[in-house]
């Protein structure tokens, strides 16, 4: 019986891992968007007759001084932004996945509404070994968030 339980308990102990690795990376560099016109219609809904034409939304980075356009057909959003409808309170908004480059002090991402209106995003990003996300962003070189704030990165923007 004692053998039994002493091959029970050395097999126990050998299964153990002692593996200290992180088990979750957290991945946290969108910001959220409604666009508005001066009446208050929602820019980003499809049955608005003044719609902005997502097809014309494009994100730039700026990496090692370079601006990229951002596209990759293997990504759910090749674009790195999603238009969706944020049923709590009525209204579409975009999620845009900001430019995190590591070989940026305060990566840029440029998001072009259409031919002619641009819009810059300057963000500070707090990297750990488990953890990317948004310290501090500013729109058009103007704070308009912060982590500190203890609110989520959301936006009303009106064009």
């Amino acid at each position: 019986m004692r053998i039994l339980l002493a091959v029970v308990v050395i097999t126990l102990l050998c299964s153990c891992s002692s593996d200290d690795s992180p088990k979750q990376f957290v991945y946290d560099v969108g910001v959220e968007f409604s666009i508005k016109d001066s009446q208050g219609n929602d820019l980003l809904n499809p049955e608005n007759e003044n719609t902005l034409n997502s097809s014309e939304i494009k994100l730039f980075y700026v990496v090692n001084g370079a601006v990229e356009e951002v596209y990759d057909g293997n990504m759910d959003y090749p674009r790195n932004y999603v238009i969706y409808d944020y049923a709590p309170v009525s209204e579409y908004r975009i999620s845009v996945f900001l430019n995190n480059a590591d070989t940026e002090a305060q990566p840029i991402t440029y998001i072009q509404w259409n031919a002619t209106d641009t819009d810059t995003l300057r963000s500070e990003i707090y990297r750990r070994n488990n953890l990317v996300k948004i310290k501090t962003l500013w729109l058009n070189n103007e704070l308009i968030w912060s982590d500190e704030d203890g609110t989520e990165p959301y936006f009303e923007l009106v064009k």
